[in-house]
């Protein structure tokens, strides 16, 4: 069988991932049959486990979100007078592909929604028009412009929401369509939305159900030999489709690996490690983790133990990154030519921050599991995720957040272009 694009950059990842300090320090537990007890990676199993529950969005929090979305789509039915079923409103991102995280510093957290309304009945052809009839509607709610959302801040509320117009990229008049920026990969085509790109004042490709269903698609193939958690029931959809559910078991690797590396990175920049203003985007995040872990499941690796897979992530993410002509690429797998490092080649302290970043994390996670006094162990890796004083018995009661001073600060290298 020929091996797959992902199956491949994971296999050169593997030959030539610099650092096996991960892999060197597994082994050695394993030859001491750590994981045949219940010390060791069993405690980091347990306290990751209370890291992962910690961070999660209260269930309330994402019930009044699916609240909000009723009332904005229910407001701009009435007031531009759309059909009640010619709009959709559904979830995005984070909030989409259940590795929601709550900030370390308690302060407001996004989720994004796409608006999709059917050009069949409704006319959309000027993309800018269509862009600030939305706004205009939104009015009440002071939204703010943002490149292709508004941004709709909620009083008495813990997130905010930034609300995308689309429509469905197939309902684009054949005219329009030939000038569209982006077009879509096979994989999840149906999907396909055109969003407002308002800086180009013209429709760009989107899709954010597909990349959604793509991280659903590969967090549902077995890495691990055995599964230790039942999994959470999806929940049922209709026009207006609710924020999923945030709780994620720790079965759930790849999941679960994206959020404790969103909140490695959150806590990295909050002790002054990273530079915050150029800290790696979440999107980032979940696109390398999430071809890693395709690239093992297509390669048939397998794993008895979730921590060892957490640590080949972490140690082979860096290594899926292209290098193309033009520069760094981490590429859209639902949108052909998107480009999440865009930024990378615009500014390349974007890039170190984020190397320095993976460099923190290895050394955060070798020390971890080089620890061998138990109460050692628990404090490092409550001190690494913020949640230092925090309750573990599942809750969210306690979230006091003790930050302790930096023992050594990463300063990305003088860069004179890509390296």
């Amino acid at each position: 069988m020929a091996m797959t694009k992902y199956g491949a950059q994971v296999a050169i990842a593997q030959a030539n991932r610099q650092k096996r300090v991960l892999r060197e320090t597994l082994a050695v537990l394993s030859a001491d049959s750590a994981l045949d007890t219940q010390s060791s990676l069993g405690l980091v199993v347990r306290e990751l486990d209370a890291v992962n529950r910690h961070i999660t969005v209260d269930s309330v929090e994402i019930e009044g979100a699916s609240d909000d979305y009723h009332k904005l789509a229910d407001h701009l039915v009435e007031q531009l007078h759309w059909p009640r079923d010619a709009i959709q409103v559904h979830p995005q991102g984070s909030a989409s592909t259940r590795t929601l995280i709550r900030a370390p510093d308690r302060s407001k957290f996004d989720i994004d929604a796409v608006c999709q309304v059917d050009i069949s009945r409704i006319e959309a052809r000027d993309p800018m028009r269509f862009f600030e009839q939305i706004g205009e509607a939104l009015g009440d709610w002071d939204a703010c412009a943002k490149k292709r959302c508004w941004r709709i801040e909620f009083a008495n509320r813990s997130y905010y929401i930034e609300f995308t117009p689309s429509v469905p990229l197939d309902k684009i008049p054949a005219q329009i369509a030939s000038h569209i920026r982006y077009r879509t990969t096979d994989r999840y085509r149906e999907s396909a939305l055109a969003v407002v790109d308002t800086p180009s004042k013209q429709w760009k490709t989107s899709n954010p159900a597909g990349f959604t269903q793509w991280v659903a698609d590969q967090a549902k193939r077995p890495l691990l030999v055995s599964v230790l958690l039942e999994k959470r029931a999806v929940l049922a959809s209709d026009s207006i489709i609710p924020v999923p559910e945030q709780e994620v078991p720790l079965s759930d690797t790849l999941r679960v690996a994206i959020r404790l590396l969103k909140r490695h990175r959150d806590m990295a920049a909050r002790k002054g490690l990273i530079d915050g203003d150029l800290k790696p985007i979440s999107v980032i995040i979940v696109t390398l983790l999430t071809q890693c872990y395709e690239g093992l499941a297509d390669n048939g690796s397998r794993y008895a133990h979730p921590i060892k897979l957490l640590a080949d992530l972490a140690e082979l993410m860096p290594g899926m990154i292209e290098i193309r002509q033009d520069g760094y690429w981490i590429a859209n797998p639902t949108v052909e030519g998107e480009n999440f490092a865009e930024r990378w080649n615009e500014n390349p302290e974007r890039k170190a921050t984020f190397d320095a970043w993976c460099e923190l994390l290895i050394d955060d996670l070798k020390e971890i599991l080089n620890e061998t006094d138990e109460r050692l162990l628990t404090d490092k890796i409550r001190a690494t995720f913020g949640t230092t004083g925090a309750s573990t018995s599942g809750t969210n009661s306690g979230l006091g957040l003790a930050v302790q001073a930096p023992k050594r600060v990463y300063t990305p290298p003088a860069t004179k272009g890509l390296a």
